[in-house]
């Protein structure tokens, strides 16, 4: 007879795994360790995920989408494309950097099996069509295609996660708030436009 699932257990093994493999990387953890920090026994594992290659993809991929998602929900809303940028900049990247753990793990493991390009390419899109509207409204002419959009994607949005990434581990004084600011002032100045914290939710 099948295990029955707990979506608690399912989620406690996926935040146990998220903090070794941030520590240790995929290699140097092993599905025991996970077990041992879930506090669950090793078989209970093979009852939600096949083993640790699945633990590893569901945790990169399900802490992606958790942000991807929200953000592509929000720049697809009927809001001028100033107040999109603003929601970006103050609420979505913050949430982003605030996970250090997931961080480190797509900076160290974006060889093992991330769909770090595919999901950088989904990224490249949303800020493409973004960037488009706000041009558009401001009467630029900007060939900013889905090539440009991938490498300022790649330079941006990795140097941005790298950067908090390092400056933490390091004790570096440049922290999340420094990192953004710098961002939003570079799109301010590449527009011309100011991006101020956005209202109130429910405002």
């Amino acid at each position: 007879m099948a295990r029955e699932r707990d979506e608690g257990k399912r989620q406690a093994i996926l935040a146990a795994a998220k903090r070794l493999f941030a520590a240790d990387g995929f290699h140097g953890t092993s599905v025991s360790d996970v077990a041992r920090e879930a506090g669950l026994p090793v078989g209970s594992l093979y009852t939600y995920f096949a083993g640790k290659e699945e633990i590893f993809r569901s945790v990169v991929d399900e802490g992606w989408e958790e942000f991807y998602g929200e953000l592509a929900r929000v720049l697809g809303a009927e809001i001028r494309p100033e107040e999109k940028l603003a929601l970006a900049v103050y609420r979505f990247l913050p949430g982003l950097f605030s996970d250090v753990d997931l961080i480190a793990i797509i900076m160290a493991e974006a060889d093992r099996g991330t769909g770090l390009e595919e999901k950088l390419e989904r990224l490249a899109a949303l800020v493409s069509g973004l960037v488009s509207q706000i041009a558009a409204a401001r009467g630029m002419k900007l060939d900013f295609g889905t090539r440009t959009a991938m490498t300022a994607i790649t330079i941006y949005f990795l140097g941005a996660l790298d950067a908090v990434r390092v400056s933490r581990s390091a004790g570096i004084s440049v922290g999340p708030a420094d990192v953004l600011d710098f961002i939003r002032l570079s799109i301010e100045n590449a527009f011309g436009i100011s991006i101020g914290p956005p209202p109130a939710e429910g405002a």
